[in-house]
């Protein structure tokens, strides 16, 4: 990589001291050693390489890993270096206030956690995750985070051919595989399972699609995409398919609504979220039936997650939990169920019970909101980054319908953190007046992959 200062930390934040671009972080962003360890976490935090490292595969059973152990020792004191180095990023990791909200109620849990060493465990490794995409964008601040994103995320899909051709028992579900046998065949890459590795690439396609040549010339843009579809095919995920859409769907809606005046906006934004809407609806009410069965190849009730959601939130109510939730991370699901719950919202539920699941759904309300006020009020020049907030968010929320990745080590916790970096980052700029345009934003960006 060659990378060379970018007028994006050059260009001033005005006369507030908080994001003055102080030596420090003019170094960081022009230092190739500090965006290698951005990449190499990020890889982690995906998370990749988890059962290649830490599964005994013959038996199914947890082993542990000595190298995992390192990285995320060595990722939880990078991210407070990155923060403590920098007044800027600093300021900007402590404006985060949902994100804030999020690990504490997660590390209060463990107050009344059925497994309080578990959920102490899992809330640090949160915060960890959650702190590398908000210091992500102190450190690479406006576009050139999400920019530098997409390109590991690309490096993502790419390691999971490689392992597929190199060592296809561990990256490819094998008949003999302790579980989950009847996914035999298909790819899961650098990840744990094929929705990891579905899921993963089809985000990675919506975003090159909407992206497109911001994030690599057209060359390497072909090559980037067919990387990422190759992955897809190789997982035959729904979910994967659907991030897919959804990804450039979003993102092409919040830029459609930037291309009108201000004053003009809302009523246009509003029409999209009764477009929305009425999709939701009419998937209730079955009228989306023939798409999923005959073009996803799936059956309606979402290969039965919903036939079991139901009972599963019926034994919860019986189990004495409700009220609190049996702890973050604590997996009191397997005390409730044969399944796995693979639903975000019910997963939290049944760690937070109706005392803290509230707050973690404001939590997330306020970062989404926060995303559609910056499509409402942002300068048409900045735009493209300002609409990645809004987008990545209804995806996320979204996904999480049929996946469990709220508050969890993967990407989606990392996306979430960095588009909450964005927004208070676009909100202290413009208390100053000082967004820069597109022009100034992406000009003599050097990073080369």
């Amino acid at each position: 990589m060659n990378i060379a200062p970018s007028p994006e930390t050059a260009v001033g934040y005005g006369s507030d001291q908080r994001f003055a671009p102080d030596a420090a972080e003019i170094s960081s962003a022009a230092n190739p050693a500090l965006r290698f360890l951005f990449a190499v976490f990020l890889v982690f935090a995906f998370p990749a390489f988890t059962i290649q490292l830490a599964m005994d595969m013959t038996t199914g059973m947890w082993v542990g890993s000595p190298i995992l152990q390192v990285v995320t020792i060595a990722s939880e004191i990078f991210v407070f270096a990155v923060a403590l180095s920098s007044p800027g990023i600093r300021s900007l990791v402590f404006q985060c206030w949902p994100m804030w909200v999020l690990i504490g109620i997660a590390f209060l849990s463990a107050i009344w956690s059925r497994n309080a060493g578990e959920t102490i465990h899992t809330a640090n490794t949160y915060m960890t995750t959650a702190l590398l995409g908000v210091t992500m964008v102190g450190a690479m601040p406006q576009f050139q985070c999400i920019r530098f994103s997409v390109r590991i995320m690309v490096l993502g899909c790419i390691l999971s051919i490689a392992w597929v051709l190199l060592f296809p028992d561990v990256a490819i579900h094998q008949l003999t595989d302790p579980y989950q046998t009847v996914h035999a065949g298909l790819w899961r890459g650098i990840f744990s399972h094929k929705q990891g590795l579905g899921y993963f690439s089809g985000l990675t396609i919506g975003l090159l699609l909407f992206y497109g040549t911001s994030i690599f010339p057209l060359p390497l843009l072909i090559a980037a995409l067919a990387c990422s579809i190759t992955c897809l095919a190789g997982t035959q995920s729904a979910t994967g398919i659907v991030a897919s859409v959804i990804t450039p769907a979003f993102l092409y809606v919040g830029h459609i609504v930037t291309r009108f005046p201000p004053p003009e906006r809302k009523p246009v934004f509003l029409a999209f979220a009764a477009v929305a809407a009425a999709v939701g609806v009419a998937y209730k009410l079955g009228l989306l039936n023939y798409f999923v069965v005959q073009v996803l190849g799936k059956s309606t009730d979402l290969t039965g997650r919903a036939d079991f959601w139901p009972i599963i939130l019926e034994n919860f109510y019986n189990s004495g939990w409700s009220l609190f939730g049996g702890g973050f991370g604590a997996n009191i699901a397997a005390d409730l169920s044969e399944w796995s719950v693979d639903n975000g919202y019910v997963d939290k539920f049944l760690e937070f019970g109706y005392f803290g699941s509230p707050i973690v759904v404001l939590a997330y309300g306020a970062i989404l909101l926060g995303g559609a006020r910056l499509i409402l009020t942002t300068s048409t020049e900045s735009s493209q980054t300002n609409i990645f907030p809004f987008g990545i968010l209804c995806v996320i929320l979204i996904v999480n319908i049929t996946e469990s990745n709220f508050m969890t080590k993967s990407l989606s916790t990392v996306l979430t953190s960095m588009a909450l970096g964005l927004i208070f980052q676009h909100r202290t700029a413009t208390m100053q007046d000082t967004i820069p345009s597109a022009d100034e934003a992406y000009a003599d960006d050097e990073l080369e992959v």
